[in-house]
């Protein structure tokens, strides 16, 4: 079924997202340098889920905060989005 083939494959995009954000901000606490290619690799697969995030925040928000919650926020969005899906597959 095209379907239920479809949905895993969009669960196993989320899965690997959820993987390079939690690199990510691992990475960035344990001050990695940035301009090694590991690290530039994360960068170019997370900042457009990122920067859209951070739009979105920016305009409901009009303090600045001390620090970059975006992937925070998309990590609970990616959750939620693969417990729906999941939930389509029972």
């Amino acid at each position: 079924n095209y379907a239920i083939s479809f949905i895993t494959a969009m669960r196993v995009v989320i899965g690997v997202m959820e993987a390079v954000l939690i690199t990510r901000v691992f990475c960035e606490f344990k001050v990695v340098r940035r301009d090694t290619a590991p690290f530039q690799f994360l960068l170019q697969v997370s900042e457009p889920l990122l920067n859209q995030c951070r739009i979105l925040l920016k305009q409901s928000k009009e303090n600045k905060l001390k620090f970059d919650i975006s992937p925070f926020v998309v990590l609970i969005i990616l959750y939620l989005l693969d417990t729906l899906l999941k939930n389509f597959l029972r």
